[in-house]
């Protein structure tokens, strides 16, 4: 979670500095992978970020906002839940809480 907070984390943004991958756009929607596309707006992730929605409010329809994701310990489960079903950070897979 440090790492989602920090930004510090393996997306194309944050790798790309380091020369590690050859661009620092994401491969669906050409913007920054940062973690902010990642938990917010990336079209690849699109039905996992409802079912995460749904998991944390009640009505499903309440923004998410990257504070609520990562500011608050009761959404931390399933914020990882996300993480693990994208599949896109899989060094995170058995990331415990």
């Amino acid at each position: 979670l440090t790492q989602l907070r920090t930004g510090h984390i393996g997306l194309n943004a944050y790798l790309a500095r380091f020369g590690a991958v050859n661009s620092a756009l994401c491969q669906t929607c050409q913007e920054p992978e940062t973690v902010n596309h990642f938990l917010l707006s990336c079209r690849r992730y699109r039905t996992q970020r409802d079912t995460l929605r749904r998991a944390l409010f009640a009505d499903g329809r309440q923004p998410l906002t990257k504070k609520t994701l990562l500011g608050k310990v009761k959404n931390r489960s399933c914020l990882l839940e996300y993480v693990r079903t994208t599949g896109r950070l899989p060094q995170y897979d058995d990331a415990q809480v």
